[in-house]
């Protein structure tokens, strides 16, 4: 017994010195069940970081449209003064800032001058010789109207045709102390109509549109006088000779192609026009071939110095094309006349505002 604990308490020793002692080549090693402590690191305060700041915002370049270039006003005759004579057998319109038209200073005829600047248009009437030998002539001596403008040429070329009232002519433009002017000779039924425009020769391409409206707006016109129904007017002047109505009285004007014009039918009685009015039915366009009318109210008519109701409509032609009529009745001293105009649709506005304005609104009563 005592032997044994002697040998247990050997065995002990020899197993803890074992333990204790390096290890010898070949031994196993144990790995330890704790992990080792990793030396602790100091503390450090923490860097501060520093944030850079943000850049500038970068300038947003905001698209600028370019500005649209002005377009240039265009021309107009808008306020433009108009003027008919049967004295000159002539209607035009110009500048409403104009002077005139004014009788010429010399000569027969009449002008329209701007009134601070030398710039107008002059129509010379009742000259005698062909269009053709005045213009050849024109500028070999002093060019213009004595009083209104007048200047020594340097220099006369041929210019460019213009049209007027419908008739193609020549032209000769002169150039001369600071001054240009154009010419155009007319043969009209009873002698030549002379029309000069001029301006300074700086101002002369910019107000070519100028003159241009003024010729276009030129009519060249017929006085009339009848003395057997007593009235006088005008009538442009490539229309047919007026005639009577189709009912064998009274007067009838008529455009060369028939299409256009204006009755005048005369009632030898005292009635009242508007219940004339009331009555009138579109059966009376029968003879000018017009059918399927209608009549509603129309414009009023000016005509022998006053303003008469009127009624209108539109009616189907012969061709099968519209035509556009007016009627009015109007009280002449001891009678009444019947006014009936008509004109294609599509001209009805061009007829109305010229051949139909002057030849009712100069149309006059001559009876003693």
């Amino acid at each position: 017994m005592k032997y044994l604990s002697v040998l247990c308490a050997l065995t002990f020793t020899i197993l803890i010195l074992s333990a204790c002692g390096p290890s010898q080549p070949g031994s196993p090693t144990v790995s330890p069940t704790t992990p080792p402590v990793s030396p602790t690191a100091t503390a450090m305060p923490p860097t501060p970081t520093s944030t850079p700041p943000p850049p500038p915002p970068t300038p947003t370049a905001t698209a600028v449209s370019p500005s649209p270039t002005p377009s240039p006003t265009p021309f107009t005759t808008s306020g433009w003064s108009t003027t008919a004579s049967t004295r000159t057998e002539l209607s035009f319109a110009f500048p409403g800032h104009w002077d005139g038209s004014s009788p010429l200073t010399f000569g027969e005829g009449e002008f329209v001058k701007d009134p601070k600047q030398a710039i107008g248009v002059t129509f010379q009437i009742k000259l005698s010789g062909r269009p053709a030998a005045l213009l050849n002539a024109w500028g070999a001596k002093t060019v213009g109207i004595v009083g209104i403008v007048t200047f020594a040429p340097e220099s006369v070329t041929d210019g460019p045709p213009v049209t007027i009232a419908r008739l193609e002519v020549p032209t000769k433009i002169a150039q001369g102390n600071g001054m240009t002017a154009q010419v155009a000779y007319v043969q009209r039924a009873n002698d030549t109509l002379e029309v000069l425009w001029f301006a300074p020769t700086e101002q002369w391409e910019a107000l070519q549109p100028v003159f241009q409206g003024v010729l276009e707006s030129l009519e060249l016109w017929r006085k009339y006088v009848n003395n057997a129904a007593g009235l006088q007017t005008m009538y442009v002047h490539d229309w047919l000779a007026p005639r009577p109505t189709w009912q064998n009285t009274g007067l009838w004007f008529r455009s060369a192609d028939e299409r256009t014009g204006l009755a005048v039918f005369i009632k030898n009685e005292i009635a009242d026009p508007v219940q004339l009015l009331e009555a009138w039915g579109t059966e009376r366009l029968a003879p000018l071939g017009l059918v399927d009318c209608t009549l509603g109210k129309g414009d009023r008519m000016d005509t022998l110095s006053g303003q008469w109701e009127s009624k209108m409509g539109q009616c189907t032609d012969a061709r099968g094309e519209q035509v556009t009529y007016e009627v009015a009745f109007v009280p002449n001293k001891d009678r009444v006349l019947e006014f009936i105009t008509y004109a294609p649709s599509a001209t009805w506005a061009e007829a109305n505002q010229v051949a139909f304005k002057h030849l009712l609104g100069l149309m006059i009563d001559i009876r003693p």
